[in-house]
């Protein structure tokens, strides 16, 4: 794939291969730590063998993707064509891609390198389907700042029976 131009310069992104899962959950659990330092649960199932399994099943669904720099795999994401989990129903609309697993290593943060790689999957989203979609957890009011001020709408919050509530966001 080619290069997208970041402020730290040029990052490659592909699509993760399974040689690339410990990589991938290498960068989300650097992430999942920091987020539960600062008191937000919201990754803690990447933490698990529950959240390794759904990265094996998104990298062997080639849905998983890694951003290198310098030849160095510093961030990933994940591009879906459906989501029922979060979405319901509306998760198979067709209408939408759907970005998952969005994750910088800490070092990279603040250098805007989780923007550049979030619009970078926008415009592969959009390059087929006319809607993004995104969720985030509702009780993370940063985060939900931080979409909305991107451009992106609530559309509604969906709760799952352990408690966690997620707000689901869409851009068309």
């Amino acid at each position: 794939m080619p290069d997208v131009n970041t402020s730290i310069g040029p990052i490659n992104i592909k699509r993760a291969g399974i040689q690339d899962e410990e990589t991938v959950l290498g960068i989300m659990r650097d992430a999942a730590k920091w987020l539960q330092e600062k008191g937000i649960p919201q990754w803690e199932g990447v933490l698990t063998e529950k959240g390794r399994d759904l990265v094996h099943q998104r990298i062997e669904a080639g849905l998983a993707y890694v951003a290198a720099f310098n030849g160095e795999n510093i961030g990933t994401v994940s591009i879906q064509w459906t989501d029922q989990y979060a979405w319901d129903g509306k998760g198979l609309d067709g209408s939408a891609g759907y970005i998952h697993g969005l994750a910088v290593l800490r070092r990279f943060a603040g250098k805007k390198v989780g923007l550049d790689i979030l619009k970078w999957a926008m415009e592969t989203i959009r390059a087929e389907k006319p809607k993004v979609r995104l969720d985030c957890m509702g009780d993370n009011p940063r985060l939900c700042r931080y979409y909305e001020g991107l451009g992106f709408s609530l559309v509604g919050q969906k709760s799952f029976p352990n408690g966690w509530k997620a707000n689901l966001y869409e851009k068309g």
